[in-house]
């Protein structure tokens, strides 16, 4: 089934890139007839696959010529968009209204959808840059942390009358991405998004690195700036299918550059343990279903929770939000993920929002269970490509609210 949808894909994409090809190539010899087929076609056929190319050349480990060989996807998907909505409307002129189209128009056309490619491009990097608040509130059945008197901030919508138990606010961040696209200026305004939410904890929900930390430069600049996260109950992280290091062990991928990293930085890095937080909360941290280069291997929902006093709350970190079903089984109240990034670019929402539908779970937002509930962010920051059109970047400001 894996192949077969592979297959299909890539028969999508080739599909596309023939037919933008072919409407490119008329558009160039419409201003320039003496321009040869044999000139055009092998540098687009080059830029077209050029993610493909790297990895079948083994280029993948040179991280920026991966991150540009992302590019012609995005690039020729709205282009033929543009393309095929232009092409509907001269079609229905044509045949519709009789009005004979001369071949200005198909140039124009053309030019219109690489008009709109550049605006969409320019869009969705600009907007990826900039980084939203979003808000959810959760009730859970269970007494927790008295933080009435020193509540950070200002209320949220629905905080409780002064004398009652005030909620914990979490501050939920993923998907930072160090290393890859986040450099330290950007890392420096996440850090600074996520203050400003006055949080009483931040749980990082995987995928803070982009793979390789070793080679990662201004090490110790970055971890001074994941310093000055600051909350009361503290920094928490967890790892996702990005956090291994290929390159720190011959023939293998490890976290241990990463556990010193964040410890050099303040931040708690759980690989399946459990906490109890503030005396009144588990705090739980599962490995990531899927590490790149790593070992699945991952301790089960159930054996994570032996010996956890049910009666307090117990709130999962788990970097994919593959596994709920189970966790809401063995009695999860809160499960906080990331890793899907809402699809990241259109269409690429439509795929995410199908494949974790079917994994029992939402691509994005809150997700409740028979007695679980979840928060799937869309991630802080962005993988390969500085680029967001249909998802936002974002903190996430969850406030949980216990019984009395």
């Amino acid at each position: 089934m894996w192949l077969f949808r592979s297959g299909l894909v890539l028969l999508t994409y080739s599909l596309l890139n023939l037919y933008g090809g072919f409407r490119f190539f008329a558009f160039i010899r419409f201003f320039f007839p003496a321009f040869k087929a044999f000139v055009f076609w092998p540098p687009f056929i080059v830029f077209c696959y050029s993610m493909v190319l790297v990895y079948l050349l083994r280029l993948d480990r040179i991280q920026n010529l991966r991150h540009m060989a992302m590019y012609p996807m995005p690039v020729i998907f709205y282009f033929c968009m543009g393309l095929l909505v232009l092409d509907a409307a001269l079609l229905a002129l044509r045949f519709l209204g009789g009005i004979s189209i001369p071949p200005v128009f198909y140039a124009a056309r053309t030019g219109i959808a690489l008009v709109f490619t550049v605006i969409v491009l320019a869009y969705g990097y600009f907007h990826a840059k900039d980084i939203k608040t979003v808000h959810y509130t959760v009730h859970l059945d269970k007494g927790g942390p008295d933080l009435s008197a020193g509540a950070p901030g200002p209320a949220a919508p629905g905080t409780p009358a002064s004398g009652s138990q005030a909620p914990l606010r979490i501050a939920l961040i993923s998907d930072l991405h160090i290393g890859g696209t986040t450099d330290r200026p950007w890392l420096a305004r996440m850090v600074d998004s996520t203050n400003a939410v006055n949080p009483d904890i931040i749980l990082m929900a995987g995928d803070i690195f982009d793979n390789n930390i070793s080679t990662m430069p201004d090490r110790e600049e970055k971890a001074a700036e994941l310093r000055r996260l600051s909350a009361p109950l503290g920094v928490y992280a967890v790892p996702g299918n990005h956090d291994v290091d290929r390159l720190s062990l011959r023939g293998g991928a490890s976290t241990d550059l990463i556990r010193e990293f964040l410890e050099k930085a303040g931040i708690v890095f759980m690989e399946d343990e459990v906490r109890l937080i503030n005396d009144s909360f588990y705090l739980a941290g599962r490995r990531d279903i899927r590490p790149i280069g790593g070992s699945p291997e991952r301790k089960s929902a159930l054996e994570l929770m032996e010996g956890l006093d049910k009666s307090r709350p117990i709130i999962f970190m788990d970097h994919q939000p593959l596994d709920y079903r189970r966790l809401d089984e063995a009695g999860a109240d809160l499960i906080l993920s990331g890793h899907t990034h809402r699809g990241q670019f259109f269409p690429g929402n439509l795929a995410t929002r199908r494949i974790f539908k079917n994994a029992g779970a939402v691509h994005y937002g809150y997700w409740r269970g028979n007695s679980a509930q979840g928060i799937i962010t869309s991630g802080i920051g962005v993988w390969a490509l500085v680029l967001r059109v249909g998802s936002n970047s974002e903190v996430a400001v969850v406030e949980v609210f216990f019984r009395d």
